[in-house]
């Protein structure tokens, strides 16, 4: 059997739509049989005349609890498909999830509203971040209506999972989002003061992108964090992400160099003043970013230790 497209959304999310141009498109179509396993009927069905077109049947689980190995294996025998989708129901629960050993190639999608995006982001933190976690790709829809909130959901997004490719889709096609567009600070400056929320973001994008910050000044607070295999004059300086509660958390941290990191200890706070260089890191075969200090202060323990990007 070929590729399993898990699709994973909230109701009315658009996760019929977007298969239904998966089947509309020449190179998704295939000789053989598509199993579509709906989880959840929203606005948009399938007609009897699109499954004929698409050489696809449907079967619909209206519980989790038939969300079970031998129940995806009976629907399997049932109709020996050459490709499967699933379309996953949003608030059924992902982590306790266990695929058929035979499914190897499962490429899972999360489809989003962009209008209501913030909204569940806000109140049902934890399925949006399981839905996130292992996609490969994440399509937003509608994304032209809230245009100028699209960078802080590409932040969102990339804080959980930082390999997933974004697609937004407005009305007349896809938003091709300037990555600068996603940051929460003018990086055309030179010299960058950031927040809690821009350091984070700043640790992500310079490792992606690490030419852009190469020579830039950057003020920020953040957690001394010493490196085993570091120098004495080097130290991470980082703070912890939530992702989706106090329980899950991702570390986000840059490299700095200073004369007297010697004398900081573990877990110290510190107000940094650097300035960004280009290192090429012999164990990661790659350029990376590094602080060059230029002033370093003592600080006080924030009021919230962690960054919040959800």
């Amino acid at each position: 059997m070929g590729t399993v497209y898990f699709i994973n959304g909230f109701l009315e999310a658009g996760k019929t739509t977007f298969i239904k141009e998966l089947f509309s498109k020449e190179s998704f179509r295939i000789p053989g049989k598509t199993l579509i396993i709906m989880c959840e009927e929203g606005n948009q069905v399938f007609s009897d005349s699109e499954l004929a077109q698409a050489n696809a049947v449907l079967e619909v689980l209206e519980e989790r609890k038939e969300f079970t190995v031998d129940n995806l294996l009976r629907l399997e025998d049932k109709h020996h498909p050459e490709r499967i989708i699933v379309e996953y129901n949003g608030m059924w629960d992902r982590k306790s999830i266990v695929f058929p050993q035979s499914w190897g190639n499962i490429m899972e999608i999360a489809v989003f509203d962009s209008v209501t995006f913030k909204l569940y982001s806000e109140n049902l933190r934890a399925y949006v971040t399981e839905q996130v976690r292992k996609a490969e790709l994440v399509v937003f829809y509608r994304a032209d209506v809230v245009r100028d909130k699209l960078g802080g959901f590409l932040r969102n997004i990339k804080a959980v999972n930082t390999g997933a490719a974004l697609v937004f889709l407005g009305a007349e096609g896809d938003i091709i989002l300037d990555p600068d567009e996603a940051l929460p600070f003018d990086i055309s400056s030179d010299e960058l003061d950031l927040d809690d929320v821009g350091f984070a973001v700043m640790c992500m994008d310079s490792m992606e992108r690490v030419e852009v910050y190469e020579d830039k000044k950057v003020h920020f607070m953040a957690r001394v964090y010493k490196m085993k295999d570091g120098g004495e004059f080097e130290f991470v300086a980082g703070r912890w992400v939530m992702t989706c509660c106090e329980a899950d958390m991702t570390f986000l941290g840059i490299i700095c160099a200073h004369p007297k990191a010697y004398e900081l200890q573990n877990k110290d706070w510190v107000e940094i003043t650097g300035v960004i260089r280009i290192v090429y890191d012999e164990v990661m075969k790659r350029d990376t970013p590094v602080c060059k200090v230029v002033d370093l202060k003592m600080a006080e323990k924030p009021e919230q230790e962690f960054v919040s990007m959800i």
